[in-house]
C-alpha cells in the first residue's frame, strides 16, 4: 500500500467489529430465552396422592410413581369434578429431586389451568407410591439447558473470531508502505526540476560547455612590454 507524507491514513471499516458485538448481544439474548425456559420447566417436588387435593400453580398435570409401572392405575378430576384425560409418556422419563427418583407415569392430554385437582391411584400389583405435580417435560428441560449453553458458546466464539480477524487486518493495514517526497514526482523522473544530476566533466546545461575565450594576436600587455622581475617599469619614450 502506497502512502504519501502529509496524507492521512485510510480508515478501515469497522463492520467486523460491529458484527462481533452483535454476536455477543444475540448470544446473550438467546441464552436468556433458554434460561427463562429452564426456570419455567424446572421440576418441582411433587405431592403424594394420599395427601388429598393438590393445588396446581402451573398449567398441566403430571403423575409420578416411586418405581416404574406398566399401566398407571390413576384417574384425575378437576375442581368441578370433571375427569381429566391422562396419557402415558412415549418414553421413559425420570427426575431426581432431593436424592429421590420419580418416574413419570402419566400426563394430562390437554393443558389444565392452575386449580385444585384430585388424583386417585389404585394399584394392587405393586407397592409404588404415586405423586402429582404440574405438567413438566424432562426433555424440554434438558433441551433448554443445552440450548442456553450452546447458544452462548457458539455466538461468543463467532464474536471472538470476528474480532481477531478485524484486529489482524488493521495491523496489516497500519504497516508502513512505500513513501515518496512531498513533490510527488511521477515514476521515471525522481529529480527535482526535471533535471538529471550533474556529473564531473559536464556541468553545463545542454550538455555542451561554453566556448573558451581566444587571445588576440600580438602582445596582450600594455606598453608592448611585459614586466620582468627586478625591472623598473618606465613610462614609454616620447
Amino acid at each position: 500500500m502506497t502512502s504519501y507524507p502529509g496524507q492521512p491514513a485510510p480508515q478501515r471499516s469497522r463492520t467486523l467489529t460491529w458484527i462481533a458485538i452483535a454476536c455477543f448481544v444475540v448470544g446473550l439474548a438467546v441464552s436468556g430465552f433458554f434460561v427463562s425456559r429452564i426456570v419455567k420447566n424446572v421440576p418441582e417436588t411433587p405431592t403424594a396422592v394420599e395427601s388429598g387435593p393438590v393445588q396446581l400453580e402451573k398449567e398441566g398435570l403430571t403423575v409420578y410413581a416411586s418405581q416404574p409401572v406398566l399401566t398407571p392405575p390413576c384417574e384425575a378430576k378437576d375442581a368441578s369434578g370433571s375427569d381429566i384425560p391422562l396419557k402415558q409418556p412415549s418414553a421413559s422419563e425420570t427426575i431426581t429431586l432431593n436424592s429421590r427418583t420419580y418416574y413419570v407415569v402419566a400426563r394430562s392430554v390437554n393443558p389444565v389451568p392452575p386449580q385444585s385437582v384430585s388424583v386417585s391411584c389404585t394399584d394392587g400389583d405393586t407397592n409404588a407410591t404415586y405423586y402429582v405435580g404440574p405438567r413438566m417435560s424432562v426433555v424440554a428441560f434438558v433441551l433448554s439447558i443445552l440450548g442456553a449453553v450452546f447458544a452462548f458458546i457458539i455466538f461468543v466464539i463467532a464474536g471472538v473470531i470476528l474480532l481477531v480477524v478485524d484486529t489482524t487486518k488493521r495491523r496489516r493495514s497500519n504497516r508502513p508502505g512505500n513513501t515518496f517526497p512531498g513533490s510527488g514526482n511521477p515514476p521515471g523522473n525522481t529529480y527535482p526540476g526535471n533535471q538529471p544530476p550533474q556529473f564531473p566533466g559536464n556541468t553545463f546545461p545542454g550538455n555542451q560547455p561554453p566556448p573558451y575565450p581566444t587571445q588576440p594576436p600580438g602582445n596582450p600587455y600594455p606598453g608592448n612590454q611585459p614586466p620582468y622581475p627586478g625591472q623598473q617599469d618606465y613610462p614609454p619614450r616620447q
